[in-house]
């Protein structure tokens, strides 16, 4: 079972990659559009989309921990929640 402070490391992990991923997009967005074929529009179309989808079901966990952490309530007794 990884330890308390692997889940903080992975949460700062977690927060240093998508922030060099949003420079990356804010850099290079314009260039993109300008060059991009219709291929790669698609296939960037795609990306975005399983991105919102892991962006919903992180915000959801997200969500679930603060309550939990919030509650005070033993964690270790919640249940997992279903993923939609």
């Amino acid at each position: 079972m990884p330890s308390s402070q692997n889940f903080i490391d992975n949460l700062e992990n977690l927060r240093l990659v998508m922030s060099i991923a949003l420079e990356h997009v804010l850099e290079n967005r314009d260039q993109f559009v300008q060059s991009a074929t219709g291929v790669q529009v698609r296939q960037v179309e795609k990306g975005i989309c399983r991105l919102r989808v892991l962006t919903v079901q992180l915000e959801k966990e997200f969500t679930i921990l603060e309550y939990l952490i919030g509650d005070g309530g033993s964690v270790s007794a919640a249940t997992s929640p279903t993923r939609d």
